[in-house]
């Protein structure tokens, strides 16, 4: 009974049979009470050319006084259903009641004339309409008129319903069918719409229309599907190659937290022994977390830094890595751009740490030398004139010492040149103690020669040449070559100043070499500043 009262035609034919009873029903009550009312003034209407019909009559019986005239009247005006009591008055003492006048009808009054003058009233003629008579008659007679216009409304509203579901509601009870036969997962089904219906129609049209639509969904169902499938191909190529790149992938979105990255990312930065990365902030996975955030910003802000590649360190654990790092911001190719989504960066990183150490240890052989592991001569002259250039541009002081070793020849012929190497070594690291190797200049400059620089903001004499006392008393120390055997050797300082003594590298090197040898003349093992006005020490 629930899906025959789902159905479309039941629908339509209850609604037209309720439209129809309510009208009806409408309409019946205001012709019942308006047809009552008209019947029963009828109905008064008889009973009173009733009265008149025998008007004359009466006068006559009134004029002459015939009561038994009278009473024929008053006897034939009662046996009319319509009448239930009659007076009749007369002159001079006629006076004639029958029947019940004392009901609740309206009373009729008929004046009765003199048969021969007129205008000369000689008596009334009084009838009393029978009101329960009227009022069943009139009832009857109403109710026959609404019960035909009922079955009239009913029979009109049958053969309505069938003429719509003959010409409306089948034809699309046969489409809805139809169309329920189609599935869009299964263009196969999706098949013309054949419903016998005039061209020319709403239905006929409807038909047409989505016949028409079907077909272009059924092509477009057929280039999603195809395109779909080459997509989740092409998503399953790209996530194998994500899944099992090599390097590291990341996206990072507007507050630098990554979002997405691979298996090969998460290895990188994450500590043995854990199972997930420290944190998903990516500046705080590398040591120098404010100039990342700078960089991502400048990355974000710039237009012209669509990509960028960087070398970064980061200390995963114990370890130190170092990682050759590409960002690239992602461009949004819809032609709605969302600005909610902010702007995403791709990461895409190498582990580069071997390459690196090879490198810096490369660098670091071309530029120190292999006993001492200071810098070499080739090296510390471009450290040197590069430190000169500062000081000049800045208005700083440049203080550089030239150091060569005493007594440091007997060593290589009594010992032999290994032990000359460990005297070398051992001076080195002496030096080393004096100055900060992060800052300051330490060179081998060749054989047993060493030379030192350092920037200053301002050059005091006395600071400086404790320095070199306290270098010169750390040198002249007794030093181990052997378990059993140890040797000691001196040195001889020269110490200048730019741009006091000198504003180029060459002219402050032959002068600290100048004063040096000035040492050596004078005996060796002390310190000595070049003097320019007397070229002496």
């Amino acid at each position: 009974m629930t899906k025959i009262s789902q159905k479309l035609n039941f629908k339509v034919a209850v609604s037209i049979a309720f439209v129809a009873l309510l009208v009806s029903l409408v309409s019946s009550t205001f012709s019942y009470y308006a047809g009552l009312n008209e019947r029963k003034t009828t109905n008064y209407q008889l009973a009173e050319q009733l009265g008149r019909s025998m008007e004359k009559t009466a006068a006559i019986a009134a004029y002459l006084g015939d009561r038994e005239l009278g009473q024929e009247i008053v006897n034939g005006l009662l046996s009319n259903d319509l009448v239930e009591g009659v007076n009749l008055f007369g002159e001079p003492n006629m006076f004639i009641t029958q029947g019940n006048i004392d009901g609740q009808g309206e009373q009729i009054s008929l004046v009765l004339s003199h048969p021969f003058i007129q205008d000369n009233q000689i008596g009334t003629l009084n009838l009393f309409p029978n009101e329960e008579f009227i009022q069943q008659q009139a009832q009857k007679a109403t109710k026959k008129e609404v019960f035909l216009m009922l079955l009239h409304s009913v029979i009109i509203a049958f053969f309505v319903s069938i003429f719509v579901h003959r010409r409306l509601t089948r034809p699309i009870q046969n489409l809805t069918e139809s169309f329920a036969t189609i599935n869009p997962s299964e263009p196969i089904t999706m098949r013309m719409l054949k419903i016998k219906h005039g061209p020319q129609d709403e239905i006929g049209k409807l038909v047409q229309g989505i016949n028409s639509l079907m077909h272009e969904l059924h092509l477009t169902i057929s280039n999603e599907r195809e395109l779909r499938e080459k997509t989740q191909e092409l998503e399953r190529k790209f996530r194998l190659i994500f899944e099992q790149a090599s390097a590291g992938i990341c996206l990072l979105d507007e507050n630098n937290m990554i979002t997405t990255h691979n298996p090969a990312f998460e290895q990188h930065f994450t500590p043995v022994g854990e199972d997930k990365l420290p944190s998903l902030n990516f500046p705080v996975l590398l040591n120098d977390t404010e100039k990342m955030q700078k960089l991502l910003s400048e990355i974000r802000a710039e237009d012209k830094f669509d990509q960028i590649t960087l070398d970064i360190e980061c200390t995963i654990g114990t370890q130190t890595k170092w990682l050759h790092c590409l960002f690239a911001k992602l461009s949004d190719q819809r032609s709605a751009h969302r600005d909610d989504t902010g702007t995403i960066i791709e990461v895409i990183l190498h582990d580069i740490t071997e390459r690196t150490q090879r490198e810096f240890q490369t660098r670091f052989e071309a530029d120190h030398d292999t006993l001492t592991h200071l810098m070499n001569r080739r090296a510390g002259e471009k450290k040197l004139h590069k430190a000169l250039f500062e000081c000049m541009k800045n208005g700083r002081h440049l203080l550089l010492m030239m150091i060569d070793l005493d007594k440091f020849k007997p060593v290589n012929d009594t010992y032999g040149h290994e032990a000359g190497d460990l005297v070398l070594v051992e001076i080195a690291r002496r030096i080393k103690i004096h100055f900060e190797m992060s800052s300051d200049i330490c060179i081998r400059w060749g054989g047993d020669e060493f030379v030192v620089a350092r920037q200053l903001d301002e050059f005091d004499v006395t600071s400086t040449a404790e320095l070199a006392e306290q270098l010169l008393d750390s040198i002249q120390q007794p030093i181990h070559i052997s378990e059993y055997e140890r040797c000691q050797v001196g040195a001889s300082i020269g110490i200048v100043a730019a741009p006091k003594d000198g504003k180029v590298l060459h002219e402050l090197m032959v002068n600290a070499d100048n004063t040096m040898y000035q040492v050596k003349d004078k005996g060796r093992g002390d310190v000595a500043f070049y003097d320019r006005k007397t070229k002496k020490t």
